[in-house]
């Protein structure tokens, strides 16, 4: 789904990997894709891979990055990713490895030291572990893109939004055909589907992203990325139309699209399917 979404783009995929899918480009297009994919948890950026034999050569090698290049030790930051290797009997251990090396480095360098903050941290370090490969990149997003900004309430079993954008893709909808969702809920996949038959990013209502914490970011650049968006579309193409048996939950779907200049033509009612 992820391939199919990034050629509509105009970007050519250069590997299909675990979970993820590569292509090749420059932070322009890493601010792009963190505002337009609607389809991707988090946009990475590799900045090492290399192989080990030991704990100690994880330590070592991550070191040797210059982080300091990349951020500064005010900023607060954090590790995780996924390990599949014999290297390791705990696979939290090398998350650990990674953060002490970061750490060493500013500390050993400047006498002071980055702190690290687990909920919301400044700057997010992706490790990947497979067997005796090591991929280290940033994780240019931060918070996971399925935090869109626009859904102030949720019900009890919540939609993740890029699975719901997964899903419409999936459903071959051609954006001209009616659409009804009668089992709406909160209104994910009616505002998914709104956003993708306008053209609107999905990202559209959030306002922060990690890449803004590093020391090369151009707010220049990203302005006028985000300010090429025409973002008052006060019609949809096709009629989207939600309904569920749950008052309270039409009411927060109805809250949920009140930010967006279609509203007043997207149609949620409450009623049985």
């Amino acid at each position: 789904v992820l391939v199919e979404e990034l050629k509509e783009l105009n970007y050519t995929p250069t590997s299909i990997l675990n979970r993820a899918v590569q292509v090749k480009g420059t932070w322009h297009d890493i601010y792009f894709l963190n505002l337009h994919l609607r389809c991707a948890i988090a946009v990475l950026a590799e900045l090492a891979v290399f192989s080990i034999k030991s704990e100690r050569d994880l330590y070592l090698k991550t070191k040797q990055i210059k982080w300091d290049q990349l951020f500064s030790y005010n900023k607060t930051i954090a590790v995780k990713g996924a390990v599949f290797s014999d290297t390791f009997r705990n696979t939290q251990y090398p998350l650990l490895l990674v953060k002490d090396a970061v750490v060493d480095l500013f500390r050993d360098k400047y006498g002071k030291r980055p702190d690290v903050s687990t909920s919301k941290p400044e700057i997010l370090l992706d490790l990947y572990v497979r067997n005796n490969l090591v991929t280290l990149s940033l994780n240019t997003s931060g918070a996971p893109l399925f935090q869109r900004g626009y859904r102030k309430e949720m019900g009890q079993a919540p939609l993740n939004e890029v699975v719901a954008a997964c899903l419409l893709r999936m459903s071959g909808w051609d954006k001209k055909t009616p659409f009804l969702d009668p089992f709406c809920g909160s209104g994910t996949i009616l505002l998914e589907a709104a956003l993708l038959s306008t053209g609107l990013p999905s990202n559209l209502e959030r306002r922060y992203y990690a890449f803004q914490n590093l020391l090369n970011y151009n707010p220049d650049l990203w302005e006028s990325i985000y300010n090429k968006i025409e973002r008052r579309q006060l019609k949809l193409p096709v009629p989207i139309i939600g309904s569920d048996i749950s008052d309270s939950m039409v009411i927060k779907a109805r809250r949920n699209i009140r930010s967006f200049s279609f509203a007043r033509n997207l149609d949620i009612q409450v009623k049985p399917f």
